[in-house]
């Protein structure tokens, strides 16, 4: 009874101690780091023709939609059978003019539901992207629900992804994609738009010559009141991972603290990646990337 009673008041004081240090806010360094991990997985995911994965967080759902300290800690005690029934929904068979479909009902990963659907509007009938010209256009309407609660959505406002076969390779363009992560509570937590400023120009055809030679994109993050426009360099991928592995980019923080300042982002392996915002640089890992 007295190691019973022991044990408890362990658990109990790193449960309290957990509890007290919460969930720290995200900086400017660390947004604009994430977000450039999910332009890059997105690509990669587009290229590789795994058509849901650049708008689902397959491989880690976001830390707010796990609950809290105390739910996180009880889960690891007692811990639960989570199933990942999302890789089992199909896309339809091509449909005419060009279209294929996977609705994903209330599928589960890791604790959270997944529910909507993502489309794939093709240029050609057969639902192909084979010769220059050729183009696929996926658009979603997801929602990711917690297991305790909060939601993560995902919708495509400004028109969804697009690839683009070219001579050389690919060109990728980003119409606007928006997250929006609400926490348990209610609160909205980040609400992120992405859109392509030029179009981003891809050379290669799989992940071991693939490379993001030019193109912009923008960064809206909408509560925290500040955008950050960066431009592509040289992004290249190794075949073990599923973005880019050195590479730079570069640009200007509009709005917020750092208004007018310079930003920069060098890619220093997979998933992780140097911050530099008006001189301070901040090392960041990017969630979305990973070895593969």
């Amino acid at each position: 009874m007295i190691l019973r009673q022991g044990s408890r008041m362990v658990l109990l004081a790193v449960m309290m101690v957990a509890a007290a240090a919460g969930c720290r806010k995200k900086d400017e360094a660390e947004q604009i780091g994430e977000t450039v991990g999910e332009v890059m997985s997105s690509l990669d995911d587009s290229m590789s023709g795994e058509a849901t994965t650049a708008l689902v967080p397959f491989r880690r759902v976001p830390e707010e939609l796990k609950g809290s300290r105390w739910q996180r800690l009880l889960d690891d005690v007692i811990p639960s059978a989570y199933a990942a029934s999302c890789w089992e929904p199909a896309f339809s068979a091509c449909a005419a003019p060009g279209t294929r479909t996977k609705d994903f009902g209330d599928c589960t990963i890791g604790g959270a539901t997944l529910a909507g659907t993502v489309t794939l509007n093709f240029s050609q009938p057969l639902c192909t992207v084979l010769t220059a010209g050729d183009s696929v256009t996926r658009v979603a309407d997801l929602t990711l629900t917690g297991r305790y609660g909060g939601t993560l959505q995902i919708t495509a406002p400004g028109g969804g992804q697009t690839l683009t076969k070219t001579a050389d390779g690919f060109q990728y363009s980003v119409g606007g994609m928006e997250r929006v992560l609400t926490g348990p509570g209610g609160r909205t937590l980040f609400d992120v738009g992405t859109r392509t400023i030029a179009p981003i120009v891809v050379t290669g055809s799989s992940r071991a010559d693939l490379k993001i030679v030019s193109g912009s994109f923008e960064i809206d993050h909408k509560l925290a009141g500040y955008k950050v426009t960066l431009t592509a360099d040289n992004l290249t991928w190794t075949g073990s991972c599923n973005c880019a592995s050195s590479g730079t980019l570069t640009g200007v923080v509009s709005g917020g603290k750092h208004d007018g300042k310079t930003a920069s982002v060098m890619i220093t392996g997979c998933g992780e990646a140097d911050v530099t915002i008006d001189g301070d640089t901040e090392s960041v890992s990017m969630d979305r990337c990973a070895p593969m």
